[in-house]
């Protein structure tokens, strides 16, 4: 399968279903969304249809239409996703103005797009998102529901992540899913304005809404299973005197794959170099005020853990330790941390980060992001959970996306690399023996 053959249906400006009352029509930023990447994040649910799908059309049209009237209502409490950036760029309009909508129908069979076309061509899943362009006139929101063949429905969402971490975004998910399902909402509003009083915006010599092209080397995406199994013995080869004998899942994947990446760097250069793994750390339920808790926004900060060149560290433990002291010591820390410490702190975590990215050609930068124990697979719309739940190919910069498996024990590792790289990293030994090839 090289090609789908997607045929739009609907395209609309959604609004929220009541319009939003006067003095909640400004959101200001708050200073970690003001640092937040300029891109959307995307997410795809795919659920595969049931007999019934295939023997009523009319199925489809009634589900349609209920994600339609629910995402408009849900739109009426997550407000600021219906509004526009002003033109300070440092608030939001929250003027109903409404998110990109869009139903296709794909002529392809869901199960065999899964299972056959994705392996081979991953690209493939970028065209069931809403065609967006990031600019500050731009939907902060966009949803393209993609019906297959046979009822089979892809729910593709992008949202800013200006405005949402993926704490927030999965939580608007959530809460679309429950309206959609039970065609009622919760009595509680999200908590939108929490992080802005808190953390205000500084006067920073960024210019927003600038993301240079990609003129380097093509970037790949490919995706790498660890099943439960797999991690298990991951974990078991942690040596017994190690700091962190028991990491969790996340770390110890993070960890490998850093190992990986540094080993292709030594044996492409010669030698060692130093190399960095940055992550996010989220603030929720680390810092000392309660009302961080369940804040939308973003609420994370940049952990970063260094690996000189003359350390001789070439073993899993050794990266599991950098990577769980790292996030140890900047947890403790935050706890510890008055508002303006932690302000200090995320600035200069992202000051730390830019001098890096500026060392390109003496010192390796990798990026890692991980959206486990979010309740994506939690996502009933009214006619079950998902089947799977995907990220996409990225071909802007290179970036480690982890997901769960749907059981939940497992990772799902997305890893965007440069092509040469990415040929090395996939015939590494640590990779092929823990986690095999997927079927072509």
């Amino acid at each position: 399968m090289d090609k789908l053959e997607i045929h739009i249906q609907t395209r609309k400006m959604l609004k929220p279903s009541t319009p939003t009352v006067n003095h909640l029509q400004s959101l200001k930023l708050s200073l970690f969304d003001q640092l937040a990447p300029r891109h959307y994040e995307p997410v795809l649910l795919h659920y595969l249809p049931s007999t019934s799908d295939c023997e009523e059309g009319i199925i489809m049209t009634e589900r349609c239409d209920k994600l339609q009237k629910s995402l408009a209502q849900t739109l009426t409490k997550y407000y600021p996703l219906a509004g526009r950036f002003r033109e300070d760029e440092l608030s939001i309009h929250c003027n109903d103005e409404g998110v990109e909508y869009v139903e296709t129908k794909v002529n392809a069979d869901l199960a065999k797009f899964i299972h056959q076309g994705v392996p081979k061509n991953i690209e493939l899943l970028n065209d069931l998102l809403p065609e967006m362009e990031h600019v500050p006139s731009s939907p902060l929101l966009g949803v393209q529901v993609n019906v297959f063949n046979c009822g089979g429905v892809v729910i593709a969402i992008q949202m800013s992540h200006i405005l949402a971490d993926g704490f927030t975004f999965a939580t608007f998910v959530k809460e679309w899913a429950h309206i959609s399902q039970t065609g009622t909402t919760e009595d509680c509003l999200p908590r939108f304005g929490q992080l802005p009083l808190l953390f205000p915006t500084r006067v920073l010599s960024r210019t927003r809404f600038s993301r240079p092209p990609n003129h380097g080397p093509k970037i790949v995406t490919r995706r790498f299973v660890f099943d439960a199994l797999a991690i298990t013995k991951l974990k078991n080869t942690i040596d017994s005197s190690a700091t962190f004998r028991k990491p969790t899942r996340v770390v110890v994947v993070m960890s490998l794959i850093w190992k990986v990446l540094a080993d292709i760097s030594s044996a492409k250069n010669g030698h060692s170099r130093d190399s960095s793994l940055i992550f996010y750390i989220s603030l929720r339920g680390k810092f000392h005020s309660p009302s961080l808790k369940n804040a939308l926004g973003n609420c994370t900060t940049f952990g970063i853990a260094d690996l000189e060149a003359s350390q001789s560290r070439n073993e899993l433990t050794d990266f599991v330790n950098l990577v769980g002291n790292t996030i140890q010591d900047t947890s403790v820390g935050i706890g510890k941390a008055s508002v303006d410490d932690v302000s200090s702190l995320v600035l200069n975590n992202q000051s730390k980060v830019a001098y890096k990215r500026r060392q390109g050609d003496t010192m390796d930068i990798y990026r890692c992001t991980s959206w486990c124990r979010f309740p994506w697979y939690e996502a009933d719309f009214g006619w079950g959970k998902p089947f799977w739940v995907s990220a996409v190919s990225f071909d802007i910069i290179e970036i480690v996306c982890l997901m769960d498996t749907k059981n939940g024990d497992g990772i799902e590792a997305w890893v965007s690399l440069k092509e040469n790289v990415m040929a090395e990293f996939e015939k590494h030994p640590d990779i092929l023996t823990v986690c095999p090839p997927l079927p072509s």
